[in-house]
């Protein structure tokens, strides 16, 4: 196994440190990607034969650490199956603590499908708080929901790209006008993620968000500090402009986390917190190695992101300094 893994820097490594968002009172939010849980799933290179343990430990850890809020930046299920909706149901009713989900490209009906699954409506009733998209305030900290597994047309067909619809987009727009400490929630991520050849290539444009510059101008027009995200399966902190993307890890694979937010006065810390132990940690890393060529691409990206992590750090701000980027 390589060194530059997470067993090899603790189970606890700071992410990165954000000017903003910020509060001022001390919040914690837990950012849970990708659980794909598979009840009927056996050994994959993406651990979905653990899904539900995975899931479980997330919950139970969560519940430990005075979390306000959790938020699943999608893809709940392995591929929307009414059975793997259930247990996630069962799941989830032993989270003390309130939650928010958007749906991601696993999560809706696709083309090829021989079963059940939910309509928007329906997930939104279930994981949304009623309705997609979907505003939360937390003591002055906004949170705006967004639906991006869809296509131009609609629900998807064949792929897994993500787009955020024109409707959503406007509700976006208008709602951040009054928004004091805005962080925006969707499954496929906005800025690009890695260097221009592998974001080329035919194979990650299957995972991409299509139709984004909108998007991204009404973000930097609102000042909109941080954007969550899933769907890569890997942890990932970039900067653009004023806009910072946080992407979660998936909880099934390596490296086996989940991110936490700490938003104080002074700014946002972002932790990586394993929630396997290091036997768990090392067969997600040895099953990935044995993966598809692309799947030990990104599990370099993560070596290397965990290696060098902090991967964003702005200084944490002096109390009484005005709020300025």
């Amino acid at each position: 196994m390589g060194d530059n893994c997470l067993s090899a820097v603790g189970d606890r490594v700071l992410l990165g440190r954000l000017d903003h968002p910020r509060t001022d009172r001390a919040r914690r939010i837990a950012v849970v990607g990708d659980p794909h849980v598979a009840t009927r799933a056996s050994g994959t290179y993406r651990v979905f034969h653990r899904t539900e343990q995975r899931l479980r430990a997330v919950i139970d850890d969560v519940n430990d650490r005075d979390v306000d809020l959790v938020v699943f930046p999608g893809d709940l299920t392995k591929d929307g199956e009414p059975w793997n909706y259930d247990r996630i149901d069962v799941l989830l009713e032993d989270l003390t603590v309130p939650f928010l989900a958007t749906p991601g490209n696993h999560d809706l009906r696709k083309q090829g499908d021989d079963h059940r699954c939910p309509s928007t409506a329906t997930f939104a009733e279930r994981y949304a708080g009623g309705s997609l998209p979907a505003r939360y305030d937390l003591d002055g900290l906004n949170l705006f929901v967004l639906n991006s597994a869809a296509g131009r047309n609609g629900p998807y067909t064949e792929t897994h790209r993500g787009r955020i619809s024109d409707d959503q987009l406007e509700w976006l727009d208008e709602g951040l006008r009054d928004a004091s400490t805005p962080v925006v929630v969707c499954h496929h991520n906005p800025i690009p993620l890695v260097s221009e050849p592998l974001c080329e290539t035919d194979t990650w444009k299957w995972f991409t968000m299509s139709e984004r510059d909108r998007f991204q101008s009404i973000l930097e027009t609102h000042g909109v500090g941080l954007v969550v995200s899933g769907h890569h399966h890997l942890p990932s902190l970039v900067k653009r402009g004023g806009v910072r993307q946080l992407i979660a890890p998936a909880v099934a694979s390596y490296p086996q986390a989940y991110c936490l937010l700490e938003i104080d006065a002074t700014g946002t810390n972002v932790w990586l917190i394993s929630h396997a132990d290091e036997t768990g940690r090392d067969e997600a890393y040895r099953l990935m190695t044995e993966g598809p060529a692309f799947r030990r691409t990104l599990l370099g990206i993560t070596e290397t992101t965990i290696q060098d992590a902090p991967m964003l750090y702005e200084p944490p701000r002096i109390a009484g300094a005005p709020l300025t980027d």
